[in-house]
């Protein structure tokens, strides 16, 4: 468990500086003084499990030498050597045990019986042996060991000297991360949503911890305590220029950048200002977008008020067409009425008289 606990260990340091070196190296490249910018690491945690000659694996191969060696002897050993690290700590009720804080929490290791596991190797003459082996597959399986016996051109054979199972361990473990450490390192977490397989079944508290213990939390809190929103001047003016005082548009660049934080009220403790680009602090960005969206939300208030206006006016000129055209329809009917009223009369008129003059 303990080699376990410790390969995640060195894998969370090789998170851990990638995670920030990116950002450091973007830093350095704008010119950025990243002197105040600090971040947490496991560094003393490793240097207490693998530090030579006084960590706890070495020690642990070291008390194996010693015909006399044993499990108290070590266990007294690394407490003495490590009572005062800040990551090591006894556990009173139990002597016989001792606790390491790892980054995703506290782990309580039982000292009985670290020894005899650790003298239980494959045996040097049998590495040997199968270095030599007919079959390639299993000279394969070897050929790691075969090449650390190498010196030059010249084949030697390691000595019967001993070697434990926490000696091949850390020999592996380092040269995977040399390994990894020549390679672009690209990071995948996995997150498992619940325990029992099953799917659209998320449950929190088995996401968070995996969250907490692969280090994600911990990298996310540790990237805001710097200048987590970076920004090329250009987009930072373009997109809030419009919501500070007057004073601070028609600026470009550096100039225009430094002018709009400070009409923004934004201390200078809380953003860099590069050769490029502006790195903002924790917050700084939110309440820019905040202003910017009071400032158009009263522009869009303005925008309504506008439009009613527009639509009251024009459904006032509507009505008050309707209106007159109502109106002049009116008009129109009751002319028309006169008039046939006119020429009715005027046929009566006609008919009388001439009525009249048959008549006569």
């Amino acid at each position: 468990q303990l080699c376990i606990n410790f390969a995640n260990e060195k894998l969370q340091k090789m998170f851990t500086q990638a995670v920030f070196e990116s950002v450091l190296s973007e830093y350095q490249k704008e010119g950025i003084d990243v002197g105040d910018i600090t971040y947490e690491d496991n560094k003393l945690l490793v240097e207490l499990i693998d530090k030579p000659a006084t960590g706890i694996l070495s020690l642990l191969a070291e008390e194996c030498f010693f015909p006399s060696g044993s499990d108290a002897s070590w266990l007294q050993k690394i407490k003495s050597q490590h009572a005062r690290h800040a990551n090591f700590s006894e556990e009173r009720l139990d002597r016989t045990a001792f606790t390491i804080s790892h980054y995703p929490g506290k782990v309580t290791y039982q000292s009985t019986g670290f020894l005899e596991k650790n003298k239980d190797p494959l045996s040097q003459d049998l590495v040997v042996l199968m270095q030599f082996s007919d079959d390639d597959f299993v000279k394969t399986l070897f050929e790691e060991k075969q090449s650390t016996a190498m010196a030059g051109s010249v084949r030697r054979f390691k000595s019967a000297k001993f070697v434990g199972l926490i000696d091949g361990f850390r020999t592996s473990l380092n040269q995977l991360v040399k390994t990894l450490e020549g390679t672009k390192t690209h990071f995948i977490r996995c997150v498992k949503p619940n325990m029992d397989k099953k799917p659209d079944n998320f449950v929190f508290d088995v996401m968070q911890r995996q969250l907490y213990t692969s280090g994600v939390v911990q990298a996310v809190q540790a990237t805001r305590k710097g200048f987590p929103d970076i920004l090329p001047f250009a987009e930072l003016l373009s997109r809030f220029e419009q919501v500070v005082p007057k004073a601070a548009i028609g600026k470009a660049g550096a100039e225009g950048v430094r002018a709009l934080l400070k009409s923004a009220e934004v201390p200078e403790t809380d953003y860099r200002v590069g050769k490029t680009k502006v790195f903002l602090g924790v917050g700084v960005l939110d309440r820019l977008e905040q202003r910017r969206m009071e400032y158009i939300a009263s522009k869009v208030l303005s925008m309504q008020m506008l439009v009613r206006a527009y639509n009251a006016r024009k459904r006032l000129k509507l009505l008050r067409d309707e209106k007159a055209r109502a109106a002049k329809a009116k008009a129109e009917a009751e002319a028309a009425a006169r008039a046939a009223e006119e020429a009715a009369r005027k046929e009566r008129e006609a008919a009388e008289a001439a009525a009249a003059a048959q008549k006569a």
